[in-house]
């Protein structure tokens, strides 16, 4: 049943990346639609799973103890420690449902077997805190404490049931619940903070501590339910931000590799555009921004021919993103040399053979999904080189990086931690550029090893090492300085980075800090529209008379001050906010602590 549960952890399923994490992304200005914003970026529409996922996993954590319960206090004692890691499961999976809803059933879910109610009460989001923190003490304490343990060995498939890995991965959800008690109950969660960092016992401190998975290695059928391969359907949250991009490259950071895609313009690509205008296309163009990293010269015949790349080179020279703001395809800037938006500017004909080509780096799909076929990109009529191989998917979920990002911040807002901030932020940066580079490999994402780099197309391969990383760490934006505010930004700044591909936890980031900012010199904030016609929180709509739930949704709504209302109501979404977000700052205003 432990290993059932751990299958049924499902924070990233596709529902989660076609509906709830593109509404978000687009929210926190973290990937761009193609053909840039419209007027309405700030309504949603159908809604994914978000809310709810901590239902499959409870079910075996409850069943887990009705067993237990069954076997004497004598022998069930020995099943403690497997109880308490389906726990971590589900509160990790209970606090981001909560996250876009507020007030939810927890207390008295998923009993009915148990003798329970079909009708279980919502708990108010304090109540929800209260309790998780609660479980997860006494879940750190029987992993510490408790003697004469069943071994879960490959039956956990994460840790192989080492207690030390579950410890740490418990006291990453007290720092989870901590950061986001701090306009609430600040005192509380400067001293959850204090607990944690009191020992390196209790801190991820590596690869071999971050909870990274692999759900199984069968795939069953049907879009949502692909073990092995994450999701059968695609996705794609759409192109990546400018700002993002071009932050990440001035700072030389080999995430950004990884994290996006390279685009479409190669050695080979290039030199197709070069002989399709010495042919006399004049309707296909290489952008401007591409152009200013291409050496080129012209030959004898009046040609010109690609010969290599400036600044910083291939691989780095792949990846641009795209400028955020409403209706940008519009604007003369950046239709013309500087085209981001004319796809019919990227194409290139050779006799019969057309090919578009994306000049702007995306959303990796790889990263979220196993079941990729991917074609590398060549001039027209040229060799078709593919990568149809399937690869089972992993994840991340609670890792290093985080759990020092979050030291770092309660550092530097005052807690007493036996470590200066600066070392807990240094651990935490080095240690999300090491995950993406292991999740790169693990999933086998395009040009991740030299053997995907083919000759001709001048590619280099896009994994990376400790020299890039070393690299990374020189610059002055990723080094603390002991400037309170500009500190604070720069940690906010790495977790946004670091939670790319965990949507809910980078809007939740966004939404409690203030970060990106207005007029940041690191990754400024875009005023699309007015602050308070962003959403802060999922929708609702007013259940009908059928609902069993009805009179406790009612009641939970009128206790929180929320109206029932669709996507299309921004304003509401934003105004009604949940608990623990109240007096938080704005959208792009910066931390207000």
């Amino acid at each position: 049943m432990l290993t059932q549960a751990q299958t049924k952890f499902q924070p990233f399923d596709y529902l989660l990346w076609f509906y709830d994490g593109a509404y978000t992304t687009e929210f926190a200005q973290s990937y761009t639609p193609a053909g840039s914003f419209g007027d309405l970026f700030n309504q949603m529409g159908e809604l994914g799973g978000c809310g709810s996922q901590y239902v499959a996993v409870k079910e075996y954590e409850n069943e887990i103890k009705e067993r237990i319960s069954e076997l004497g206090s004598e022998e069930g004692d020995k099943y403690a420690s497997i109880k308490c890691m389906a726990n971590v499961l589900s509160v990790h999976l209970a606090i981001n449902d909560a996250d876009m809803f507020g007030s939810m059933p927890y207390s008295e879910a998923v009993q009915l077997r148990y003798g329970g109610t079909t009708t279980p009460k919502y708990d108010t989001q304090e109540e929800l805190f209260t309790e998780w923190l609660a479980e997860l003490n006494e879940d750190i304490n029987t992993f510490k404490t408790a003697t004469d343990q069943i071994q879960a060995g490959k039956n956990d498939i994460v840790y192989g049931g080492d207690l030390t890995k579950w410890l740490k991965y418990a006291n990453g959800l007290k720092l989870k619940i901590a950061v986001r008690l701090l306009h609430q109950n600040r005192a509380q969660a400067l001293k959850i903070a204090e607990e944690v960092g009191a020992s390196d016992d209790n801190v991820m401190s590596g690869l071999a501590d971050d909870y990274i998975y692999n759900r199984g290695t069968e795939s069953t059928d049907g879009n949502n339910g692909d073990y092995a391969y994450q999701t059968g359907n695609s996705v794609n949250l759409g192109a990546s931000s400018k700002n993002v991009i071009d932050f990440m490259k001035k700072n030389e950071d080999p995430r950004m590799l990884v994290m996006f895609t390279k685009n479409s313009y190669n050695a080979e690509v290039i030199q197709a555009f070069f002989d399709a205008q010495a042919n006399g296309d004049t309707r296909c163009a290489v952008p401007q921004y591409i152009l200013d990293n291409v050496v080129d010269s012209v030959g004898t015949d009046g040609h010109r021919y690609f010969k290599g790349w400036k600044g910083q080179g291939e691989p780095w020279v792949r990846y641009y993103g795209i400028p955020i703001g409403i209706n940008m395809n519009d604007s003369a800037d950046y239709i013309g040399d500087y085209n981001y938006f004319v796809t019919t500017r990227w194409q290139v004909t050779v006799g019969d053979a057309a090919k578009t080509y994306r000049p702007y780096s995306t959303f990796n799909e790889e990263l979220v999904r196993g079941r990729c076929d991917f074609t590398f990109p060549t001039k027209p009529g040229g060799r078709t080189i593919q990568d149809t191989e399937d690869q089972p998917w992993y994840g991340m979920t609670m890792s290093t990086a985080e759990m020092n990002l979050y030291l770092a911040e309660f550092k530097t807002l005052g807690a007493n931690l036996p470590k200066p901030a600066s070392d807990y932020f240094n651990m935490a940066v080095r240690a999300s550029a090491q995950e993406y580079n292991r999740l790169a490999e693990l999933n086998k994402i395009p040009y991740y090893s030299a053997a995907q780099c083919y000759e001709g197309l001048d590619d280099q391969p896009v994994t990376y090492g400790s020299s890039e990383i070393n690299e990374m760490m020189t610059h002055s934006d990723y080094q603390l300085s002991g400037d309170k505010a500009s500190d604070l930004e720069k940690i906010y700044i790495q977790m946004y980075l670091h939670f790319y591909y965990q949507p809910i936890d980078q809007f939740v980031t966004v939404r409690r800090t203030g970060i990106p900012k207005v007029g940041s010199k690191l990754i400024p904030w875009v005023q699309m529209k007015p602050s308070n016609e962003i959403p802060r929180r999922f929708y609702q709509t007013q259940p009908t008379d059928a609902d069993k739930m009805k009179e406790q949704l009612e009641a939970a709504f009128q206790e929180q001050g929320f109206t029932f209302c669709d996507g299309t109501s921004p304003s509401t979404l934003n105004t009604e906010r949940v608990w623990y977000d109240k007096g938080a700052p704005n959208f792009g205003e910066g931390p207000n602590y």
